[in-house]
């Protein structure tokens, strides 16, 4: 690069002397050689200044000179390479990649370091002007992940709607031409009831989407105590509907910062999935506490339960234990996934434990805010039954 900028710092120069200047060839040679220690220092400058300034740089940059085989590199590209393992392994793909460029002139590959870990690594490879070869190292694990995140959604997206709507075409060409009215009420019926379903699978992906993409520049200070007793209130009716006691204990103030709508949202969900997964005569419970910093919200139930197995992936989007039973009960496998992102936004965390055939009690934490007024009032117990 420097025999570049220093011939073409050379010929500006001649260019310049030989049609502005009528001086000696004495004069003009000396002209020359002061244009090119200049050269030569502003090359060595603007290079050292473009490494500092790629120094800011999260991807990694190495150039190779093609003339000292002299490695750069930038603080990013230090800091991916060393002792370690998966280091190595990053070096070595440097290199080959460097190789591939001095004889194909580029490169591309993604690397796949499996050390505790898989990270995934872009390398590609430029040679500038065969001066020096550009390779830039660029961590893309995060990016490979959300793709194949929105990859899995989409699959389990189009296999959720796929059922329902095969369903109603189904139903619907039977429908056709059918004269005995009992069978075409049942079967329109049918069609109803699988077009609800599929308007919830809709209505759950909607909240999920603006759940994830909503700011937090609306939130105020929001009291859950009456939050909980209205989540209880409107899910009494299912409950007693089923069979299934419903109750409410817990402090009276119980100050968060957050969206009111999606906490109702968030406890609603898993109060309806308590009474779902009960057996009648069961009893859902719902309590609340103030412990330490944390506001502590807990709902039991003594139903189904789930195993272990389970348990660390009922949250993920379309994760169901009993598909079966989900169908039957119109569950869509986003309620729990809504319910987690809700409490991660809201900067708490969610836990489960549970026992198959015992039940399941699912609680939730939240960082508790000082309230407005500053008299609080004491807790007390009540219950909604």
């Amino acid at each position: 690069m420097g025999v570049v900028y220093f011939l073409v710092g050379v010929l500006t120069a001649t260019a310049i002397a030989f049609l502005f200047s009528k001086r000696s060839t004495r004069e003009i040679q000396r002209a020359l050689t002061n244009e090119s220690s200049v050269t030569k220092s502003n090359t060595r400058d603007s290079f050292v200044q473009l490494f500092e300034i790629l120094d800011f740089l999260e991807t990694g940059v190495v150039v190779a000179d093609n003339n000292t085989n002299h490695k750069f590199r930038n603080k990013a590209a230090i800091a991916m390479t060393g002792i370690r393992y998966v280091d190595i392994l990053i070096d070595q793909a440097v290199d080959e990649m460097i190789r591939q460029v001095e004889h194909e002139g580029t490169g591309s590959r993604i690397l796949e370091a499996v050390a505790g870990t898989t990270r995934f690594l872009q390398i590609r490879g430029h040679n500038l002007n065969n001066e020096c070869i550009l390779v830039t190292v660029e961590d893309i694990t995060a990016k490979s992940r959300i793709e194949t995140v929105q990859t899995d959604f989409v699959a389990n997206l189009s296999h959720e709607l796929k059922t329902p709507i095969g369903a109603v075409a189904a139903l619907a060409d039977s429908l056709v031409g059918e004269t005995e009215t009992e069978v075409v009420w049942r079967l329109a019926e049918r069609i109803v009831s699988e077009s609800h379903r599929m308007a919830r699978i809709v209505d759950a992906l909607l909240d999920l989407s603006r759940i994830e993409f909503s700011g937090t520049e609306d939130w105020t200070q929001v009291d859950l105590a009456p939050v909980l007793v209205e989540v209880v209130s409107t899910n009494q009716h299912a409950a007693k509907r089923q069979g299934i006691g419903l109750s409410l204990t817990g402090a009276s103030q119980l100050n968060v910062l957050g969206d009111r709508s999606q906490l109702v949202s968030g406890f609603s969900n898993l109060v309806d999935n308590a009474i779902k997964y009960s057996e009648p005569g069961g009893i859902v419970s719902v309590s609340s506490s103030i412990v330490g910093d944390e506001v502590v919200v807990a709902i039991t139930d003594y139903g189904i339960g789930i195993s272990k197995q389970h348990q660390d992936r009922i949250f993920e989007r379309f994760y169901r234990v009993d598909k079966a039973r989900s169908r039957a009960t119109g569950g869509t496998g986003l309620g729990l996934s809504i319910v987690r992102h809700i409490v991660l936004e809201h900067g708490g965390t969610i836990e489960v434990v549970s026992e198959e055939g015992v039940g399941s009690t699912f609680t939730i934490r939240l960082p508790q805010v000082l309230p407005e007024l500053t008299n609080v009032l004491p807790s007390k117990t009540g219950a909604l039954i």
